[in-house]
């Protein structure tokens, strides 16, 4: 057997008559827009033996333009593939481009660490920017390779609900099981006792998983806690804040600034 460390890399004809390499003719290969004969290139594999393989790029008008269109063809493909793959983790189109421009919250991903199952409590008015810094989250921890789900606490609690035609574990397993659950606008959702049962599910089983939660909401964590209590969960609600509280760091949005359109 040939050594390990033989090279492999691209070699052009000329180099290997100047090497003498022994080699099969190359097939004659023309450029399809100015017929121009084209080098081929071949490797030399482990065996020894010279493969051609391809033919050095033509570098005349033509070429290079068709090699641009294939270029962008294969970049509007990536770039279709990215934002179906962000849609599949909640990402709506309105927030397809946010960017991360709390400081908190980006010194929050700066230092993240998975293991250590740290989410945040971000609350803020209507219009804070708290779907924005949500959004803007997802596409990160989608970009370093992390599953994310973001939702709202309605949606999640509809999907849930929905998969108990089929099979309601894999319902809940959806949400627990994910590297990172972005709950959006937790507050909003019934305070009826299957409604706090089942968040008590997810985010118990997350923070008991070590795996981060992170939310969002109109309401400080006291504001929460008595705002799922209106119907008399007290345990529940008092249970699900206290687990936010101990995992979840606190992240303030103060309200947004009134624009004044001018005529």
């Amino acid at each position: 057997m040939a050594p390990r460390n033989r090279s492999t890399h691209l070699i052009t004809l000329e180099e290997a008559k100047s090497k003498g390499i022994d080699f099969a003719q190359p097939k004659e290969a023309r450029c399809p827009f100015c017929d121009k004969p084209l080098d081929p290139i071949g490797i030399i594999g482990l065996s020894g033996s010279l493969t051609w393989v391809g033919t050095i790029e033509c570098e005349c008008e033509g070429a290079r333009a068709e090699r641009k269109k294939a270029e962008d063809a294969e970049r509007a493909r990536q770039e279709r593939e990215e934002q179906a793959a962000l849609a599949r983790c909640g990402l709506k189109p309105r927030f397809a481009n946010a960017k991360v421009e709390v400081a908190d919250i980006a010194k929050y991903l700066d230092s993240f660490d998975l293991s250590r199952g740290e989410g945040l409590y971000i609350w803020g008015p209507s219009r804070a920017g708290k779907t924005y810094s949500a959004s803007a989250m997802t596409k990160a921890f989608h970009n370093a390779g992390y599953s994310v789900i973001q939702t709202t606490s309605l949606a999640m609690l509809d999907s849930v609900k929905e998969s108990f035609d089929g099979n309601a574990k894999l319902g809940l397993t959806r949400f627990v099981g994910c590297d990172i659950l972005i709950i959006d606008d937790i507050g909003k959702e019934n305070a009826n006792s299957w409604v706090m049962t089942t968040l008590f599910q997810i985010v118990n089983a997350r923070y008991e998983a070590v795996k981060p939660t992170i939310v969002t909401s109109q309401y400080s964590p006291d504001g929460l806690k008595k705002r799922m209590s209106r119907s008399g969960e007290h345990e529940s609600a008092e249970a699900i804040v206290e687990r936010l509280r101990e995992t979840c760091t606190l992240v303030t949005l103060p309200p947004r600034k009134r624009v004044v359109l001018m005529d």
